[in-house]
């Protein structure tokens, strides 16, 4: 992770707009978790902004890798790759998610994933497309904001 990258991160979510943004902070337990469950590595860059701001809103809705205790509801990078892989393992589609984890679902359902080579990429359900969204998650993060 680099500093730019921290420093753009800290800037914009200590703003009055940006703190409107943070959630439940995530727990270095869960995050452990959720690497040796689903067989990944979590970016740094990534876990930054979970440990220090919870599955915050930065351009798009981050999910977490620790539930919040208020929201029982709420589910998880774990939870939302288990079922994703599942289902398109099912179906044979989007087969870079079995090695990648879900960060983010789209209002209309789509996903949006790293991959195992540390790539951003959505996969479109409708017409069964992946597309490459960014080099890496700092690079993705900072096109957003």
């Amino acid at each position: 992770m680099t500093n730019n990258f921290k420093n753009t991160i800290d800037f914009y979510l200590s703003s009055e707009i940006g703190k409107l943004f943070i959630r439940y902070k995530n727990d270095a337990k869960d995050i452990d978790c959720t690497e040796k469950e689903l067989g990944i590595t979590i970016d740094d860059a990534l876990k930054y902004v979970l440990l220090t701001y919870g599955g915050a809103y930065i351009g798009v809705d981050l999910l977490p890798c620790s539930k919040d205790p208020n929201n029982k509801n709420q589910e998880t990078i774990l939870d939302y790759t288990k079922s994703i892989r599942n289902y398109y393992k099912e179906i044979n589609v989007c087969h870079s998610i079995q090695s990648g984890y879900v960060i983010s679902i789209e209002g209309n359902g789509d996903i949006i994933f790293i991959d195992s080579e540390n790539k951003v990429k959505t996969f479109y359900h409708d017409t069964n497309e992946e597309e490459l969204l960014a080099k890496n998650f700092e690079s993705f993060i900072i096109e957003q904001i």
